[in-house]
């Protein structure tokens, strides 16, 4: 599945290189970035509330708009850190939610939501070689890949969302070494994302066992194109 990322800060689509805001570049608008992914067939729409996943404010009227009016599935995230929050994504319409910092933190309440909203909930585990990071990528978990991965295994989670953080909006290819180890260890769904660069890029990651890829600067850049992706 082709999940189209709309990164939003302070209600701007924006990209980033590795994670960090300092380098933001404000592109169009989030709704007509979304509304482009998803006519040029998009499976579904990745959208990112940078600005709650930093602790710097949020940008619910703006995802509120986007996931009520777009009609490809939406999973949404950035700075979940309640079931209440969780419970709001849904009621609004969305497909999936992801969670981060919080599940990875407290693996109980991460159980606790799995078990509530069955299938719906996607972990991310964005990491810097083998270490999972948290609080918008900027803090360090202590916590390894592989560990996390394994230890929610049977949660029932929708999907893990692995983001190798070093090569994210570079345009360098993906590493396949972490991607292979990830997807062989665990029978939990595992999309992919940072590093994606061409079409090549995205049927390795099939092939290195991913059910998904989320596409952004490869994308918002034109080095993939959505239509070859259906060949």
């Amino acid at each position: 599945m082709i999940w189209a990322a709309v990164d939003i800060l302070e209600g701007r689509c924006v990209q980033l290189r590795g994670g960090d805001p300092q380098t933001a570049r404000y592109l169009q608008d989030p709704v007509e970035a979304m509304q482009r992914w998803a006519d040029e067939g998009a499976d579904g729409l990745h959208l990112i509330d940078l600005d709650a996943a930093l602790g710097k404010g949020e940008n619910r009227s703006v995802l509120k708009k986007m996931i009520r009016t777009v009609r490809v599935p939406v999973q949404v995230g950035g700075g979940v850190r309640d079931t209440e929050t969780v419970d709001r994504w849904l009621s609004f319409g969305a497909e999936r939610v992801i969670v981060g910092t919080k599940g990875v933190r407290e693996p109980d309440w991460l159980r606790e939501i799995t078990m509530r909203f069955p299938k719906k909930i996607v972990l991310a585990v964005d990491a810097r070689g083998d270490e999972v990071t948290i609080a918008g990528w900027t803090q360090r978990s202590g916590k390894k890949l592989l560990d996390v991965a394994r230890s929610v295994d049977d949660f029932g989670l929708a999907a893990l969302l692995y983001t190798n953080v070093g090569v994210e909006g570079l345009l360098q290819g993906i590493d396949p070494k972490p991607i292979r180890q990830l997807c062989e260890s665990v029978r939990t769904p595992v999309l992919i994302s940072g590093g994606l660069r061409h079409a090549d890029d995205v049927r390795l990651a099939y092939q290195l066992g991913a059910a998904g890829v989320v596409l952004g600067t490869a994308l918002y850049a034109g080095t993939v194109h959505l239509a070859e992706l259906r060949v």
